[in-house]
């Protein structure tokens, strides 16, 4: 395993996420034994949130943290938009601790941004925690790098330690401006979905290099791709699977030697570049187990309470800020006049669309379908 430095603490690159667990009753054997699995070829890193099954996942996590040594484990959890005020993140955090049946948390990260209140807020509650012994490092997920700085100049007493936020050879969005301000602020990035949902890269050519590649070094496609990400000396990932093999496999990537030539060939090659589509193209489905909009009047209604709501985010994209593009797939042929399903950011079309109406152009990344 390949270990890396959050604050003073030695964790592994390869983490195990837990972000689609959702138990529905009491038996977690089978995440069970893939955290073991993971945890005996070197895994000290596992990624939770309040919101993954409604506290599910923390509880399950809780009762399978009983057989492992804590004090090797390094624990990461997190808080909810609409826990962000002072009072919610401090009872946030310990309805957590309650879940998890542990005294402290290592890591606790701001899931998203708040729309409403103000980072400081937020921030002056997660220090307070800090003096407690509660939590011991502070991160934020899907932020910003606007948001990032923001949240930086807020903290008082303490460092933000770790961003958290989607990366993969899909979708590498945040090279542009994140990741080189992890590497000039000591900052570690923390890549979920690494995998791209196992989808891995973008059309059959990008996968026949991908291919290849997995045959010279006699390791699986997957096992490539995790590999070229904890490369970088910033980057960490937490993929996460219910099969104890799959975890083990994820884990024994950390074993490959991957060349610096064959990184540079990966890194040049398997690239999905940025389109502008046409919004009335987009279907925006629900076949991709996410709830979705299907109006405009319905995402300015905003029934479901999704945070930050598509108007409000629509705010932030009028002064500019847009976190990154949507995803696209293509149609087989036409539906409707739609030639794409929305298969990620439903928030961002809306709230696109809602800013700018539908005859701007909206940033996506397509999945191909036919190369």
């Amino acid at each position: 395993m390949i270990y890396k430095t959050i604050g003073t603490d030695r964790v592994s690159a390869i983490g195990f996420g837990t972000g689609y667990h959702r138990p529905e009753n009491s038996d977690c054997s089978t995440l069970e034994r893939s955290i073991q699995g993971a945890v005996d070829w070197g895994v000290n890193f596992i990624d939770t949130a309040p919101v993954y099954g409604d506290g599910a996942s923390e509880e399950a996590l809780g009762e399978i943290l009983k057989n492992l040594d804590r004090d090797n484990m390094f624990l990461a959890s997190k808080i909810s938009p609409e826990d962000t005020t002072y009072s919610g993140v401090i009872k946030s955090v310990e309805d957590s601790l309650v879940r998890l049946q542990v005294d402290t948390i290592d890591l606790c990260q701001i899931h998203w941004p708040s729309a409403t209140v103000p980072v400081e807020e937020t921030t002056r509650a997660l220090e307070q925690l800090i003096l407690d012994g509660k939590i011991r490092y502070i991160g934020v997920s899907n932020f910003q790098l606007h948001e990032v700085q923001n949240t930086m100049n807020a903290l008082q007493s303490n460092s933000l330690m770790t961003i958290q936020s989607e990366y993969n050879f899909f979708e590498r969005s945040l090279e542009k401006n994140v990741l080189p301000f992890c590497k000039e602020n000591a900052i570690m990035l923390i890549a979920y979905s690494p995998l791209a949902q196992g989808k891995l890269v973008n059309g059959k050519n990008q996968r026949n290099i991908l291919d290849k590649l997995a045959e010279k070094y006699n390791a699986s496609p997957a096992q490539i791709a995790l590999r070229w990400l904890i490369a970088d000396p910033n980057v960490m990932v937490i993929p996460n699977t219910s099969k104890p093999s799959r975890a083990i496999e994820n884990a024994t990537a950390a074993d490959i030697h991957l060349s610096p030539e064959d990184i540079d060939y990966l890194s040049e090659n398997l690239k999905t570049p940025r389109d502008l589509v046409d919004t009335k193209e987009v279907r925006p489905s629900n076949d991709y187990s996410r709830k979705v909009y299907q109006t405009i009047e319905e995402a300015l209604e905003n029934k479901m309470r999704m945070s930050p709501s598509p108007l409000e985010l629509s705010e932030e994209m009028k002064r500019g800020n847009f976190l990154k593009p949507i995803r696209l797939k293509e149609l087989p042929e036409t539906i409707s006049g739609k030639n794409y399903d929305l298969v990620e950011g439903r928030l961002r079309y809306w709230a696109w669309v809602i800013a700018y109406g539908w005859d701007k152009p909206i940033p996506a990344l397509i999945w191909k379908t036919r190369s």
